[in-house]
């Protein structure tokens, strides 16, 4: 990806439309933005981050500061980004969510982006493409592009638990997290389920009904050879329930024997008995005949009432009906009375309306007269309130008049005194132009001293490894030396042990098989101790190989020497161009770069008083031309207020001269007085339109109710005759019921009172007929069956058959209470065998699980769990990558490493060190000093760049920002992290830093100025 152009308008400190222009700091790579405190430097980075993610860069700035304070209520705030990415353009814009003053719901957040062809609406939609695109979230994003302010050494000083956490975040291993829980959470469950199973076989084991010295020998832990025991146990059981059930066949037979005989004479006594009963209550029934037949005569009376209920209602309703006529007809005939008496004197209250109407259209004419005149007063009032503001604003006029015309002597005064100081930035500049190129050269000549004492050190390490490989190569010579004698003296064994053989075959006179000779003075002796010639090959080899050894030794020590001549020579040739005549040492480069320094201190504090001269007097000739500017619109503004001050005379002349004209015509004293007679007047209207309306209402409806009383009157009596007649013919009806069924009306209105008490004993005289009925039956059916049975006595009998029960009951009980525990002992070692299967089980699963969880929760040799071994791979390659850009800063004296130590029982894997080449020895990372410190995290922020790009397929980010950090280090540390920072920007990075540090002011040419302001920050760019 790379970073095009940058606008925002109304975002942060950023109050005006700002337009940052990347593409033509492309050629440059390497660009600083400068600017004081809180002007705004770090909302560059803020701007790109929210585009792009909608969040900040850095972790400690909010959304809801996006919104630049200074901005007005219309300003809209927001941001656009234009970026290439795989030779493709870019354009995303994106608000925030804020409120605007005067507004109560606030503005809500959106995201456009634009590839050319298409565009994508929506904050989701546009987040969504953006990772795609990208292939990186927003915190990977921060880590490879952004090293925000704050969170530059973060990693590199964080503890093992906080760096596992941050590299969690980098490499998404929250799976592994989950996965480790997941194992942890198995291992709880499975051991729950087997304690819990573990427990509940020995709880059904205690559920077995045995004998019990076998369970008090049982009662320890649960073993699976208990059920084979128990299962014998329960067999012996089964044995014993055979004879119960034998014993409990004979005694039902018994029983049943005899209970047959004996419930055959007791069903007789039963039948006897109820005889005897049924006759005595069906002679009670007999005695209260008389009292039924009463009983009956009332009933038949009162269901005549019941029958002729009709009749007797519709009597009592004509009755009602017509004493309520006969009320109702008073009641209206005396409000008829009332309404007549009313009505008289609303008559003469009503004649006497045309007079009140006459002085009701008076008032309303003079209602108009008074409101014509309020209307004019306040018509001057206003003209009067006219002119007095208008005079004030005249006068203020006036006054800002001279203010401006005070500031524009001012201006010109200081026009003239900058023009002064400005004819003399010409000269400054040459002698800072030749300031600066000493500066340079002094600082090349320093380099130069760098690189000579690093090739020095270099030379030095040559030859002592060149004397190294000399000493080797004497050892390894010398070892050759030493076996090639021993190898010649075991040949030359070897070769006359071989004489000696074919010298003890040989006779005198006989020719030797070597030289012919018969005759053989000197025969070659056999040697005691001789090598094979297996063993003498071996030795052979031997030779062979620490020749081999020697010469490879050899040629080391002469290419050795050929680098050490040709490191000589290149010191030689850099102590020419530095003009170095005497022996260098340690002690000679500390001096020359110390006189180095001095000048170079000498030299940049003039150079920056000459740069701070320039600097201000080119801001002064810049804003010359705003002032010259300022001074033409000064004086148009001068020229502009003088003729406004005119048209306001002569508008103040003009409302003089109306509002005087009203007063002389109208003559008016105070509004208030005309405004209380205004509402007399009206209050006075009211109430005389409110009495005409309700004498006129009155009088009509008064009218209306004599009319209705009349009608009703007339109505009522019409009722009245008709119910008279109704009422007579009702009569006659009723007293030949009276006759038909009683005796007067005094027995029917005290059967009348009673019926509903006779009526509720019908039921009782329906069950005397049917019960008697019943027992009439009864009586002679059992009559008819007990004709030949006698009442036998049973107690003897009953006796000896309670004891057969017994016995049966108690043989009974005994069987099958046994062959319950028997099948419920069965069923419990059916359920045992079950459940101890299933307990191993669990128990094979639950330690499956606990290894697995042991060794991925860091209980193994290496002290790591399974993220943390993961992340350790991951943090080595990123170690590679730092180490990189770390030795080249360092001057190859620093290299971070992962610390594989296994010390105690605390998690291990992530802790960090470094180590010293000139020391050879590992140090604490915490031991680095503040430029040391800070090499050490741009390193391996680089580094975890490099490698989250690979981590995530090669992703295409070539831009680079780094928030602050470089004011730890000296002169020959930052020209050691701008290397780095070159060698990224060779590599097609575009690099920009944040720094108030003012030698980077010095090396970097391309640089972005921020400028604070009390409306919010401004920014130019300005190149070398």
């Amino acid at each position: 990806m790379r970073i095009i152009k940058l606008t925002m308008n109304a975002f942060m400190t950023y109050k005006d439309f700002t337009v940052v222009d990347f593409e033509n700091m492309l050629d440059h790579g390497l660009y600083l933005i400068s600017g004081p405190t809180g002007s705004g430097k770090t909302t560059l980075f803020d701007a790109i981050t929210f585009a792009l993610y909608g969040e900040a860069s850095g972790s400690h700035r909010h959304v809801s500061y996006f919104r630049s304070d200074f901005a007005d209520a219309k300003d809209e705030t927001y941001v656009e980004l234009t970026f290439e990415l795989h030779q493709h353009i870019y354009t995303i814009k994106r608000s925030p969510t804020y409120y605007r003053e005067g507004y109560k719901t606030p503005k809500n957040a959106n995201a456009y982006l634009d590839d050319g062809e298409h565009m994508i609406e929506g904050v989701k939609e546009v987040n969504a493409k953006i990772k795609e695109l990208l292939g990186v979230d927003v915190h990977q994003f921060k880590q490879i592009v952004m090293i925000a302010q704050g969170e530059f050494t973060k990693l590199i000083y964080a503890s093992s638990e906080e760096r596992e956490r941050v590299l969690r975040h980098v490499f998404h291993s929250e799976s592994l997290v989950v996965f480790e829980n997941l194992l942890k959470e198995q291992v709880k469950t499975y051991k729950d389920q087997f304690l819990l199973s573990s427990q509940a076989l020995s709880s059904r084991f205690s559920m077995l009904q045995l004998d019990s010295a076998f369970m008090d020998m049982h009662q320890q832990e649960f073993h699976p050879s208990y059920i084979q025991e128990a299962t014998l146990e329960n067999e012996k059981l089964h044995d014993q329930l055979q004879h119960y059930q034998t014993s409990y066949q004979n005694a039902k037979t018994s029983y049943d024997q005899f209970a047959n005989l004996y419930y055959q004479k007791q069903q007789q006594n039963l039948q006897l008995s109820e005889l005897q009963q049924i006759t005595q209550q069906y002679q009670t029934l007999q005695n209260q005949e008389k009292m039924m037949a009463s009983l009956k005569h009332d009933l038949d009376q009162v269901t005549a009432i019941k029958d002729h209920q009709s009749l007797l209602d519709q009597y009592q309703q004509i009755k009602l009906s017509y004493q309520q006529a006969m009320n109702q007809k008073q009641k209206v005939h005396k409000q008829l009375e009332t309404s007549q008496k009313q009505f008289e004197q609303l008559e003469r209250e009503y004649q006497q309306l045309e007079k009140e109407k006459q002085q009701k259209d008076q008032l309303l004419l003079d209602i108009d007269n008074t409101k014509q005149s309020l209307e004019k007063y306040q018509q001057y009032h206003q003209l009067l309130q006219q002119y007095q503001n208008q005079y004030k604003q005249y006068q203020s006029m006036q006054n800002d008049y001279q203010n401006l015309q005070s500031r524009y002597e001012k201006l010109d005064n200081r026009i003239q005194r900058d023009q002064e100081n400005v004819n003399r930035l010409p000269r400054l500049e040459l002698e800072l132009e030749q300031n600066e190129k000493n500066v340079k050269d002094i600082n090349k000549k320093r380099v130069m001293i760098h690189e000579l004492s690093q090739f020095y050190d270099e030379w030095k390490s040559l030859e002592d490894h060149h004397y190294d490989l000399s000493v080797n190569y004497q050892k390894k010579h010398q070892k050759y030396e030493d076996i090639l004698v021993k190898y010649r003296h075991e040949d030359e064994l070897f070769r006359r042990q071989q004489a000696g053989i074919l010298a003890s075959h040989l006779k005198e006179n006989e020719p030797c098989p070597v030289c012919g000779s018969t005759h053989h003075p000197h025969l070659a002796q056999l040697e005691t101790s001789v090598l094979s010639s297996h063993e003498l090959e071996n030795l052979s080899q031997q030779v062979e190989v620490l020749n081999q050894q020697q010469q490879e030794a050899y040629q080391d020590v002469f290419q050795q020497n050929e680098f050490v001549q040709q490191m000589k020579t290149r010191i030689e040739m850099l102590k020419e161009q530095l003009d170095i005549q005497e022996e260098l040492s340690k002690e000679v480069f500390i001096r020359l770069l110390s006189d180095i320094v001095q000048v170079i201190d000498e030299q940049e504090k003039t150079y920056q008083k000459k740069y701070n001269d320039v600097i201000y007097l080119k801001k002064i000739q810049k804003n010359l031309k705003q002032d010259h500017l300022l001074l033409q619109q000064q004086n148009q503004y001068l020229q502009d207020m003088q003729n406004q001050i005119i048209d306001k005379e002569k508008q103040l002349s003009l409302l003089h001269q109306q509002y005087t004209q009203l007063q002389e015509e109208y003559h008016f004293s105070n509004e208030q007085d005309i405004s209380v007679l205004l509402k007399h007047q009206q209050i006075q209207f009211q109430q005389l339109d409110q009495h005409i309306h309700d004498i006129e209402n009155q009088y009509h409806q008064c009218q209306k109710d004599i009319s209705v009383y009349t009608h009703q009157l007339e109505t009522f009596s019409s009722q009245i005759d008709d119910l008279e007649s109704k009422q007579e013919a009702y009569t006659q009806r009723y007293q030949a019921f009276i006759d038909q069924y009683f005796e007067s009306e005094e027995q029917f209105l005290d059967y009348q009172k009673r019926q509903q008490s006779i009526f509720n004993q019908e039921k009782d005289y329906q069950n005397y007929i049917i019960q008697k009925e019943a027992l009439g039956k009864q009586k002679q059916l059992l009559e008819k069956k007990t004709k030949d049975y006698h009442m036998t006595d049973l107690s003897l009998e009953k006796q000896q058959l309670d004891a057969l029960a017994q016995k049966r009951d108690e043989t009974y009980t005994q069987y099958h209470e046994t062959l319950h525990v028997y099948k419920q002992n069965q069923e419990t070692l059916d359920q045992l065998d079950k459940d101890y299967h299933k307990n191993q089980d669990i128990f094979e699963k639950y330690t499956l699980y606990q290894d697995l969880y042991d060794y991925t929760s860091g209980k193994n040799p290496l002290r790591m769990s399974f993220e943390r071994y993961v992340l350790s791979a991951y943090f080595e390659q990123i170690l590679e990558f730092a180490n990189i850009e770390l030795l080249k800063m360092t001057q190859g004296r620093f290299a971070l490493y992962r610390k594989k130590d296994v010390k105690g029982v605390k998690q291990q894997g992530l802790d960090l060190s470094v180590l010293d080449y000139e020391t050879g020895m590992m140090r604490d990372i915490q031991s680095l000093s503040g430029g040391e410190s800070f090499k050490a995290a741009l390193s391996l922020a680089l580094g975890l760049s490099s490698m989250i790009q690979n981590y995530a397929g090669g992703i295409e980010l070539n831009t680079l920002f780094i928030d602050e950090g470089f004011g730890t280090l000296d002169h020959e540390s930052i020209d050691q992290a701008l290397s780095v920072l070159m060698d990224l920007k060779n590599d097609h990075k575009t690099i920009g830093i944040i720094s108030h540090v003012d030698e980077l002011k010095e090396r970097i040419d391309t640089q972005i100025i921020v400028e604070k302001g009390q409306q919010g920050s401004s920014l130019h760019i300005e190149r070398g």
